[in-house]
C-alpha cells in the first residue's frame, strides 16, 4: 500500500535519487547520502525499478569485448560515449 504522508524537507526526490544513482553504485556516496538513498528505494517502487535497470546496464557493458565495441556504428558509439561523459558531470 502506498504511504501517504507528507514528504519532509529531508526526503529525497526520485530525480535526485536517479541523478545520484551512478554516485552510489560507485561508492562515492557519504554515509548520509547512502542512508537518503537507502531509504527512499526502500519505499519507491520506481526507483528501485531505475536502479535495477543501471545495475542491468553495468553487468552487460562488463561482458563486452572490443571486438563488439569495434562493432558498434561510430556515430552511435561516440555519442553514447558524449552521453555518459555529460552525466559522470553532473
Amino acid at each position: 500500500m502506498a504511504d501517504h504522508r507528507e514528504p519532509s524537507p529531508d526526503d529525497l526526490a526520485c530525480i535526485e535519487l536517479v541523478d545520484a544513482l551512478t554516485e552510489y553504485l560507485d561508492g562515492e556516496v557519504n554515509e548520509g547520502q547512502r542512508a537518503k538513498i537507502e531509504g527512499h528505494l526502500e519505499g519507491c517502487e520506481g526507483c528501485r525499478a531505475a536502479l535495477d535497470q543501471f545495475q542491468t546496464v553495468i553487468r552487460l557493458a562488463g561482458r563486452l569485448t572490443d571486438a563488439d565495441v569495434a562493432r558498434i556504428d561510430g556515430l552511435a558509439r561516440d555519442r553514447l560515449m558524449a552521453a555518459l561523459r555529460a552525466m559522470r558531470r553532473r
